[in-house]
């Protein structure tokens, strides 16, 4: 599947979400007025660079539609958004060479990247009806069931989404990674093998599992399926929640407000997809899932990082244990 530069949508499109975002912007600055003198504020124009995904989150919507840019602006800083990242490892890298703030991932893919940077602090996270994530296999594989993966070739992405799924899959089968040939690419490489019938199933999410399922894969397992833990995730770097709580707390209400918007009106999302190249069949599928709610880091995403973590350090993924207990923060205080 082809995939664009993120853009801005055209005003036409961004109108309604922009007065929103305005909206949010003068209730943030209302907060910020009434609070008092011990305050922490942001000193004027702050940047913020924000590392967005090709995955159309909350983040990268945001990011988009101004939205983020009215928050942020309401407690004296500035949005800066790169380029998109194909994924959380390329983003989670320029977050560790001091180049990017915030940017997205998954519980997994946060979990893996603690051990080699325990500064990652997870601070709001998309809760879905766990139907974005899943295993697909080729029609020509004679995969019906996790059971069926048994002596198959099964793509996925090192040490994130698709592996866990993987594993998850293999528990629950009463098999192990011995009895499949798992091949690691990332998501592009994967569509295209997967496409060319050189693996016969995918671990996967978002726009690859529903290409995937457009073009006739059949659904082996689905996130909610195999009981898992994972879900869309939104990260800073500790140092910049520590340095700025309140500009931290303003892109969250951002993605709040992103989420608010598309459970009124999921257009924008459909349009944002088309842009970045889905064909209008993938569109559809697409937006026949429920938009994404935005939830607050809190207990419940506290104990699912660490089953993750222990999942990892008993799958072997991990070499030892890491601690989790300050992988988050809620901007709530």
């Amino acid at each position: 599947m082809t995939r664009a530069r993120l853009t801005r949508s055209p005003l036409t499109r961004v109108r309604p979400r922009a007065l929103a975002a305005l909206a949010l912007a003068a209730a943030l600055a209302g907060c910020a007025a009434t609070a008092d003198s011990t305050t922490t504020t942001a000193p004027p124009d702050v940047p913020v660079r924000v590392g967005v995904l090709t995955t159309q989150n909350l983040l990268t919507l945001a990011a988009g539609d101004r939205t983020l840019d009215e928050a942020v602006a309401s407690v004296g800083a500035r949005a800066e958004t790169t380029e998109p990242f194909a994924a959380f490892a390329p983003a989670a890298e320029a977050m560790a060479a001091g180049r990017v703030d915030v940017t997205s991932g998954s519980t997994t893919a946060v979990v893996a990247a603690l051990a080699g940077d325990p500064d990652l602090v997870v601070v709001a996270v998309e809760r879905t009806d766990g139907d974005t994530q899943g295993i697909v296999a080729t029609p020509a594989s004679g995969i019906a069931d996790v059971g069926d993966l048994a002596g198959h070739s099964v793509a996925v992405n090192q040490g994130g989404t698709g592996e866990y799924l993987l594993r998850l899959a293999l528990r629950r089968a009463g098999l192990t990674p011995d009895d499949v040939e798992t091949v690691y690419l990332a998501p592009p490489d994967a569509a295209a093998a997967f496409a060319a019938g050189k693996v016969d199933a995918w671990a996967t999410w978002d726009q690859y599992l529903v290409g995937a399922q457009v073009d006739g894969a059949r659904t082996v397992a689905l996130a909610r399926d195999l009981g898992s833990d994972n879900a869309s995730v939104h990260v800073a770097r500790r140092d910049f929640v520590d340095a700025h709580p309140d500009v931290v707390r303003a892109v969250v209400d951002a993605l709040a407000a992103e989420a608010d918007a598309l459970a009124a009106d999921p257009a924008p999302l459909a349009d944002a997809y088309r842009d970045a190249g889905a064909s209008d069949a993938v569109v559809a599928g697409l937006t026949a899932l429920a938009t994404p709610r935005l939830a607050y880091a809190d207990e419940d995403l506290a104990a699912e990082l660490a089953r993750v973590a222990e999942l990892y350090v008993e799958e072997g993924l991990l070499a030892e244990p890491v601690d989790v207990s300050r992988a988050w923060h809620d901007v709530r205080g």
